[in-house]
């Protein structure tokens, strides 16, 4: 028995689109002289749109006397039954869970003594807060649970798979691609990014590039998707702003080979200061001076929706938030300043996977500048913000990442992370180096108020900002919005 298997490429809502790509995979798999097509579930609607109505008399028709399944759904009398298992992952991608899939469905092929297909379909899905990858990756089980072949991920493909007495053969030319989750991370990033530009039919993108690592790897992933020459990177300096960092994002630019340009923003800041000062309120005596944290925000909140946005317009693009789930976890942005954008593409990665994505990068050759990547974080909006001299960013990444992703996505509470501090154990369970918690957070009474400190802004004025937040694209299964859902009361 020969199975003609399709990891089409589905196109969410679109009906008609996806009928067309199941009758042009008929006409192959008729040539190919094959008993059934499988393809993935939902082929014809996404996911998403799964209620949509459907036509099935017109595929029926076209399909005549071939057998086919929607990934295990039956739409027709199939000799499959007592022959092999077809089934499908999980509708949307996350890093890891492909591997968790495959120890359940090598178990069922042992346990049945039967074969497993497994039929995934790629492209995009959105809930209008989250953007998903369907991923592919389809595979084949033979009876003991082995994996005999594995389609790519992120891109369509197609296959024979033969059952003979007992024995699985795969005619196809397609074999796994993978070599680590960093990498898998990588292709995911750049294929929902080309796959939802497109959609939205945007084909260009302006980014502000600051020099940072999060602007950085944001400026390679949309320079891959869809052309450097495409991807307009602007730098907005003030007097806070080091040459190391002006000089980064200038590297990068020309690493790249995108468009670039500095617009430096002082003499707005500077205006919209003045204006203020010379203003008052009727029945209100607060002094509009504008300083400290305001003066900070107000550089942010120039340079996306003042500059970056007035670029797009002109250019006709669309504008990148750069934000990720560290900062968007405790409000560690700006609300219409850096929170700005068509996609956030590192909404849902931390912070240090931000850098192991860097380094990923830069694997072969230097294209991030490596000052991106050995500063300190940085928002470089304050003199106590000179990376030059150390200064950045307030969130102590290797530590917070792990406690942020222990509260985030094992859903442990703010006492259970204090008695793990209180037990001495908080280091070992969150695999952090001691001796790097005990230099930033030398006493107990000051890592207790710093846990709650954050513990505070996750679940307030952080909440806030992250439901204005673009859509995240989702990478873990725990994206803000999305799996890890928020009300606002």
């Amino acid at each position: 028995m020969k199975l003609y298997v399709v990891q089409m490429k589905i196109l969410p809502g679109n009906v008609s689109a996806n009928m067309q790509t199941m009758k042009a995979a008929f006409d192959r798999a008729k040539a190919a002289e094959v008993d059934c097509v499988v393809f993935p579930r939902y082929a014809l609607t996404g996911p998403s749109n799964k209620s949509l109505p459907v036509d099935w008399a017109e595929i029926r028709k076209y399909a005549g006397t071939m057998p086919f399944f929607l990934s295990g759904d039956a739409l027709d009398d199939t000799p499959l039954l007592g022959i092999a298992h077809v089934t499908h992952g999980n509708d949307f991608y996350a890093v890891g869970r492909r591997e968790e899939e495959n120890k359940e469905f090598s178990r069922v092929a042992l346990d049945s003594a039967m074969p497993i297909v497994c039929v995934n379909g790629v492209g995009t899905d959105n809930t209008g807060k989250n953007i998903y990858a369907l991923s592919g990756g389809s595979r084949v089980f033979d009876c003991d649970g082995r994996v005999v072949f594995e389609m790519p991920l992120f891109s369509e493909a197609e296959a024979v798979v033969e059952f003979t007495e007992g024995e699985v053969l795969v005619h196809s030319e397609f074999t796994k691609p993978y070599k680590n989750e960093i990498a898998e991370i990588h292709d995911a990033l750049v294929f929902m990014i080309r796959e939802n530009l497109n959609m939205f039919h945007i084909k260009r993108m302006v980014i502000g590039a600051s020099g940072g690592i999060d602007s950085a790897v944001s400026a390679v992933l949309y320079s891959r998707a869809i052309g450097p020459e495409n991807v307009f990177l602007v730098n907005m300096p003030t007097r806070f702003n080091s040459d190391t960092t002006k000089n980064a994002a200038r590297d990068l630019a020309e690493n790249l080979g995108t468009p670039y340009m500095v617009a430096p923003i002082s003499d707005i800041i500077e205006s919209v200061c003045h204006t203020l000062e010379n203003c008052s309120f009727v029945r209100n005596d607060t002094v509009m001076k504008v300083a400290g944290i305001n003066h900070e925000n107000l550089q942010a909140r120039t340079r996306s929706a003042s500059i970056l946005s007035t670029v797009a317009s002109v250019v006709g693009a669309g504008v990148t938030c750069n934000g990720n789930k560290s900062e968007a976890m405790v409000g560690y942005c700006t609300l219409y300043g850096d929170t700005c954008g068509v996609m956030c593409a590192l909404g849902d990665l931390w912070k240090t996977q931000v850098y192991a994505l860097a380094r990923y990068i830069n694997r072969d050759k230097e294209i991030i500048p490596s000052a991106s990547i050995n500063i300190p974080a940085s928002a470089e909006l304050s003199d106590a913000m000179n990376v030059d001299e150390g200064k950045g960013d307030p969130i102590l990444y290797p530590y917070h990442d792990k406690l942020f992703a222990m509260w985030v996505e094992k859903g442990a509470s703010l006492e259970q992370t204090e008695k793990l501090l209180m037990d001495g154990t908080l280091c070992e369970t969150l695999g952090v180096d001691a001796a790097y918690f005990k230099k930033q957070l030398p006493t107990v009474e000051a890592a207790l108020e710093d846990m709650r400190h954050w513990y505070r802004r996750f679940k307030g004025l952080a909440l806030a900002k992250r439901i204005q937040f673009p859509p995240i694209l989702s990478l873990s299964g725990h994206a803000f919005g999305g799996e890890y859902h928020e009300s606002q009361v």
